[in-house]
Order: structure tokens, then C-alpha cells, then sequence
């Protein structure tokens, strides 16, 4: 947690580190199976717990947010630019923020992009934890927000 609190709090604003989102979200789907499918393959090669992961899985549920490209206020924005871009924003089209009872069975077809994530995740004891956390993102405006606050801490 005090990393994500120095990302945030000194990192991004401090204007001699030109690390904006747009350029670390950059081509995302190229930087996902490396950064955290190849971490969720040693946790299941070495029979550990998954059951402490929050971050991880969390930051996996916020890229099919991400995907949706509508910000916490529910305002479109244009992703950074990513080779698999359009093909993704895809899958999670039919997706509706502020609608609990939809057919979120696109999220299926996302995380079990081995491609994409390094791992079909669907097989995974994570999936169940990303979904419900998408699930939150996705609950409407303001929701991204009360989500990185519930599992952060950060306020």
C-alpha cells in the first residue's frame, strides 16, 4: 500500500517525472502476461496462496474498466494506443455501468486471453475475486473511485 501511495502521491504529480498514465498505459496488452501472468504462473507452479492477492487481481478488474474507455464520472476518454485495442474494447462493448443484473459472460472471453494475460485466468482461483471486482467498477459513476478506496485504503 505505501507504494501505491508513492505512485500516486509523488510520483504522478511531480512534474520532473514525466510518468503519465496515458504513456504506462501504453500498448497494456503487451505488458500484461509478463508483469502478472508470469507472477500468477509461479504462485500456482510453487502451490502458493492466492487467496492474499488483492492488487493484482484488482488491477486485472480495472482493465476491462479501462476498456470501457468512460472515466469515474462516466465521460468518455480515448485509451492510450495498444495494438489489440479495438479487438478488446470488443469483448467488453455490451458492458453497461450502473446495471448489476447484466450478462457478463464477455468477461469469460476476456480473461481467458492467454495472449493477453499470460494464463487463461478463467482457470485460475483468481477469476472469481476479477469478476467481482469488475462487477464493482462497473456499478456507476464514482464506483472506480469507492473500489481503489475499498481495497487501497487510500483516502
Amino acid at each position: 500500500y505505501e507504494f501505491i501511495g508513492t505512485v500516486i502521491n509523488k510520483r504522478l504529480p511531480n512534474p520532473f517525472m514525466p510518468d503519465a498514465p496515458q504513456r504506462i498505459s501504453t500498448d497494456t496488452s503487451q505488458k500484461l502476461p509478463i508483469r502478472f501472468g508470469e507472477t500468477i504462473k509461479k504462485y500456482i507452479a510453487r502451490g502458493l496462496d492466492m487467496k492474499n492477492l488483492v492488487l493484482i487481481p484488482l488491477t486485472l478488474a480495472g482493465y476491462a474498466r479501462f476498456l470501457k474507455a468512460l472515466d469515474d464520472n462516466l465521460e468518455p476518454f480515448t485509451p492510450s494506443s495498444d495494438p489489440k485495442l479495438d479487438e478488446l474494447m470488443a469483448i467488453v462493448a455490451p458492458l453497461k455501468t450502473g446495471t448489476p443484473d447484466q450478462d457478463w459472460s464477455c468477461l469469460k472471453q476476456l480473461y481467458s486471453r492467454a495472449d493477453i494475460f499470460g494464463l487463461d485466468l478463467t482457470e485460475t482461483p483468481l477469476y472469481d475475486r476479477i469478476e467481482g471486482m469488475v462487477k464493482e467498477l462497473f456499478a456507476g459513476k464514482g464506483a472506480v473511485r469507492a473500489t481503489l478506496h475499498k481495497y487501497t485504503s487510500l483516502r
